[in-house]
């Protein structure tokens, strides 16, 4: 996924981070975070003729802490596609806004990488 978005995103400024992205290596580059989950979020055409493009969509997700579930908060991709939040070593569940979740841990120090494509394909990545 990573190659597919390298072209698409090459020219378009992250306006929430002041920075660009290119593919991994700079969407590293981007993050204002330390620790907690950040990510990519894309749309890929499912019906179209020939090779499917992706491109970057914005999209809204609520995360809740594990194992109850407590409400952190929401947070929406920029239209660019990128997406951060700062978060307390622990367990925690993110979901689209039609309940497509995924668990993740954060460990002290550690960011977790969380990609979502919204398509007919898979959905979220796993965690990196």
């Amino acid at each position: 996924m990573a190659q597919r978005l390298s072209c698409l995103l090459a020219a378009l400024p992250l306006i929430a981070l002041g920075g660009s992205a290119c593919g991994d290596a700079n969407t590293l580059d981007a993050l204002s975070i330390s620790q907690g989950v950040y990510g990519l979020t894309t749309y890929a055409e499912d019906v179209c003729t020939g090779k499917c493009d992706a491109g970057p969509k914005s999209m809204t997700f609520s995360l809740r802490a594990l194992p109850g579930e407590t409400d952190v908060g929401t947070v929406t991709s920029s239209r660019e596609g990128f997406y951060e939040v700062a978060l307390e070593p622990g367990g925690y569940r993110i979901c689209t806004t039609f309940e497509r979740c995924t668990d993740f841990t954060v460990e002290a120090g550690q960011l977790v990488r969380l990609d979502y494509e919204s398509s007919v394909g898979p959905g979220w990545s796993l965690p990196r």
